[in-house]
């Protein structure tokens, strides 16, 4: 048996749903700061640059940078892709059984031994209406 005097605040945490769930949006949150900072360090750019590319104030981007600011996930795209990066989301099971997402796609790519499916166009033929009928409609 665990003395509860032995458990960390996170195991703490760890021990019901909602302590995990922030943890866990914590633990993303620091990953996500910890990518744009080191996307801004590889690109070379200032953080006035950003702004300037992105049309925010570089006060705003010091606030994501420095985590400060709560940002969306598209935000956090936008940001990556104009330090020149594009963004690839995995998630990793806890538990037993569940896959790894994201999950390969069931359809292969097409290739060029697949047949090839042809667009024809299709026109409608519909009855023409007496001009009496169209008004009444």
């Amino acid at each position: 048996m665990t003395n509860r005097s032995d458990q960390t605040l996170i195991d703490e945490e760890n021990a019901t749903d909602e302590g995990a769930q922030g943890l866990a949006a914590a633990d993303l949150a620091g990953q996500v700061m910890r990518l744009l900072q080191q996307a801004l360090d590889a690109s070379e750019m200032d953080q006035k640059a950003l702004a300037d590319k992105l049309g925010v104030t570089q006060g705003r981007v010091s606030q994501v940078i420095n985590g400060d600011g709560n940002m969306k996930i598209a935000a956090v795209g936008r940001y990556l892709r104009a330090l020149g990066y594009e963004t690839h989301l995995v998630a990793s099971p806890l538990i037993s059984g569940l896959p790894a997402l994201p999950l390969e796609s069931r359809h292969p790519p097409a290739t060029s031994s697949q047949s090839t499916v042809t667009e024809q166009r299709y026109v409608a033929r519909l009855p023409k209406r007496r001009r009496v009928e169209a008004k009444n409609a």
